[in-house]
């Protein structure tokens, strides 16, 4: 097991959970963990208790992805992805700073960006804002092209 830290941008933490490595490479790693609210429609995606995520984590880019499955017949319902600084990945622990900024896409490929309002809101400097706009702009570019034919990497 491995433990996830979502952070806010001052290093506190503000979610904590645990996960099972599934895939380590250099630069990323690979988690499964189950969602553990009450069920919720979230934007048209129903996000179920016991509903399977495959969460990629990176040191190299300002997001993570995290492929949501279903907890009845671990159908793709789609990714949701948040904005952050690259993952910090040890052998215990996974952390990141979440900067609010989320995309959120459903499987028949539409794209929902999430907590804008939010993101123009932080105090970040620019060189921040910049990466993590920038990380959006491939996120959105990443999905556009998933969705019209599954690349055989994960995420590359």
């Amino acid at each position: 097991m491995i433990s996830v830290i979502k952070q806010d941008l001052d290093g506190n933490e503000t979610w904590r959970y645990s996960g099972e490595v599934i895939d380590s490479q250099e630069g990323q790693i690979t988690i499964e963990a189950f969602f553990d609210r009450e069920d919720m429609l979230y934007h048209g995606m129903w996000l179920c208790k016991g509903d399977r995520f495959v969460e990629t984590y990176f040191t190299d880019r300002w997001y993570n992805i995290f492929e949501i499955h279903d907890r009845e017949d671990d159908r793709l319902k789609g990714w949701y992805c948040n904005i952050a600084t690259p993952a910090v990945i040890d052998e215990q622990q996974i952390s990141y700073k979440d900067l609010a900024l989320d995309l959120l896409v459903l499987n028949n490929g539409k794209q929902i960006v999430l907590d804008e309002d939010e993101f123009i809101e932080l105090d970040l400097a620019p060189q921040i804002r910049h990466q993590a706009l920038r990380g959006m702009q491939e996120l959105q570019n990443l999905f556009r092209d998933k969705v019209n034919g599954l690349k055989k990497n994960r995420y590359d």
